[in-house]
């Protein structure tokens, strides 16, 4: 059985007992984390499509550890200026074992893990003279706006 998960902004085709690389989830080695973004779960003979996402799907992994990846150089230059910098970067990712692809079939059979993905509130220090202060980032809701009807001009005078 297979499954392709959404994580990081990426989609990853996995199956039981597969080793991925993701972009960096919070966990130590040996925690379990469990990913709720199914989009497809199938096998050999048939597929289930996600719309966008399957409901009661969900794929348990293991933290095996946490690394960083190669590094890309960055460059930039702007010709005839004697400008040329460079710099590199390492990414953080985490490496994960694949435990099991549960689906709306299996979750009733065995016990149903509990989800660790929470929404994450933002905090930004900005230096404002000479203290600081913390601005705690929330959802804003968007104002609904009313259409003006505009009457159409009529022509009389022709």
């Amino acid at each position: 059985m297979f499954a392709v998960i959404k994580t990081g902004g990426k989609q990853y085709s996995v199956e039981s007992g597969k080793i991925i690389k993701v972009e960096k989830i919070i966990g130590k080695k040996g925690d379990s984390y469990i990913f709720d973004k199914v989009l497809i779960i199938g096998d050999a003979s048939s597929q289930t499509l996600g719309n966008p996402i399957i409901k009661g799907a969900k794929v348990e992994a293991t933290v095996i550890e946490q690394i960083r990846d190669k590094k890309i150089i960055v460059f930039k230059k702007i010709r005839r200026q004697n400008y040329r910098r460079t710099k590199g970067h390492r990414q953080w990712q985490t490496v994960l074992k694949i435990n099991k692809i549960l689906n709306n079939k299996t979750i009733g059979k065995t016990k149903s893990p509990v989800s660790k993905e929470k929404p994450i509130k933002k905090t930004v220090s900005k230096n404002i003279g000479t203290k600081k202060k913390k601005i705690v980032s929330s959802v804003i809701k968007k104002k609904t706006i009313k259409k003006k009807t505009v009457k159409k001009k009529s022509n009389k005078n022709k």
